[in-house]
């Protein structure tokens, strides 16, 4: 009889967490499970988007198997809110040698590690002495530094982040990553193309389906009237994502008055955004905090267009999952994205929306006003968009993808 797979899927944020990426590990959890794999997750003590209360709860519940029939087991130390750079870099630390020390434990056939953050590379070029280890870049680090100009290349602190990427690239046995672009990149790194997979991240299209605005009663929670024109982020916000190209076309749109945009974001530039609205009074952003993925559908449809800010030179070392999450809930998009790239030519193929320059807060406008005063009715974008993503994008055709690359 041929012995089940062992598949330990290692992430620092799992549901019930709220992030941009927490659905797709769970959704790969509990395919994996319907594919005849046995299934170990290994995480950290959930914290983002949970009220104190909801992160309580886990302080005494480290283990529990899913109803979908994984197990789960949640290690380290638990996050104080507030705390400071230096407390944060020690708890990653301890939870980063907690997370090896459960992992090790479990003799998988193989470790499936993400990339979000970068030193889970290193618990898998260590787990990699025991097992076959898949490290799943969803960005390239440390590019994604340079490329949002938080240091140069020359800066001490990217030159050890070489090192330590070069030491992830050979001790790991294979790598999936998002696109083809991204692929190459990685392939200049010095990593052998058959050990790179290319599978674009997803969206649940059975589940992210348009919901109509008379329909979407989040309208009515979030005392939005459903008369205008939406233009929507959701997401990161955070140095890669450029979110005041977002504010500064709002700034350019102030005299539209029908015209609004809507922000759902967490991430390191929240702060900076929430100042930059209340100290220059952009009354035509409304912030929200992310909302869980149960959400998704509803925030999605409240567009009638949704934002892509990304900086330049991003598209080579990462891919916005939002973007699928849009499509599959059938909006057009406004994408930041280079000529050329995987994203530009993909729009202009397929004409389910807009790809702009990076960093142009003018052509963002410029963009949103085409759309508005559009003679091709956005509905019919959407469909598009919609129809891309079920072809493209959906979960049945990436979950398989993985399995049938990791067993």
């Amino acid at each position: 009889m041929e012995q089940q797979l062992h598949i330990a899927l290692i992430s620092t944020h799992f549901v019930p967490e709220v992030t941009p990426i927490t659905h797709l590990y769970a959704d790969l959890a509990e395919d994996f499970c319907r594919y005849g794999a046995r299934v170990s997750v290994v995480t950290k003590l959930p914290g983002h988007g949970l009220s104190e209360e909801e992160r309580a709860a886990f302080f005494t519940r480290r283990d529990e198997t899913a109803p979908e029939g994984y197990h789960i087991q949640r290690v380290g130390q638990k996050a104080r809110r507030g705390a400071k750079l230096p407390e944060r870099a020690l708890r990653a630390l301890q939870n980063t040698i907690a997370i090896y020390r459960a992992a090790k434990k479990l003799k998988a056939d193989v470790y499936i590690l993400c990339s979000l953050p970068a030193y889970l590379g290193l618990v898998g070029a260590r787990l990699g002495r025991r097992a076959r280890t898949v490290y799943v870049l969803q960005e390239i680090f440390p590019d994604n530094l340079v490329a949002a100009g938080t240091y140069t290349e020359w800066h001490p602190f990217v030159r050890f982040c070489r090192r330590l990427e070069q030491l992830i690239y050979r001790k790991n046995s294979a790598f999936i990553t998002l696109s083809d672009e991204m692929k190459r990149t990685l392939v200049a790194r010095g990593i052998e193309p058959h050990k790179i997979a290319v599978i674009p991240n997803w969206a649940d299209t059975q589940t992210i389906q348009p919901i109509q605005r008379e329909e979407n009663a989040l309208f009515d929670e979030l005392n939005l009237p459903r008369e205008g024109f939406y233009a929507v982020y959701a997401g990161t916000l955070g140095f890669s994502q450029e979110p005041d190209v977002i504010l500064d076309a709002a700034k350019l749109l102030k005299n539209e008055t029908d015209i609004r945009i809507l922000v759902f974001g967490d991430g390191s530039l929240r702060d900076h955004v929430k100042n930059r609205i209340e100290r220059e009074q952009i009354e035509n952003v409304l912030l929200f905090p992310l909302l869980s993925s149960a959400q998704t559908a509803r925030i999605y449809s409240l567009a009638d267009v949704v934002l892509v800010p990304l900086k330049k030179g991003m598209t080579r070392i990462a891919v916005p999952s939002e973007t699928q999450l849009a499509l599959a809930a059938g909006r057009p998009v406004i994408v930041c994205a280079e000529a050329g790239s995987e994203w530009a030519r993909s729009i202009e193929h397929e004409s389910f929306g807009v790809c702009i320059t990076p960093g142009e807060p003018q052509e963002m406008a410029d963009a949103i006003l085409r759309l508005h005063a559009s003679t091709v009715p956005l509905s019919e974008l959407g469909a598009r968009a919609r129809s891309y993503a079920c072809e493209h994008a959906s979960r049945e055709q990436a979950t398989r993808a993985y399995f049938d690359w990791v067993k």
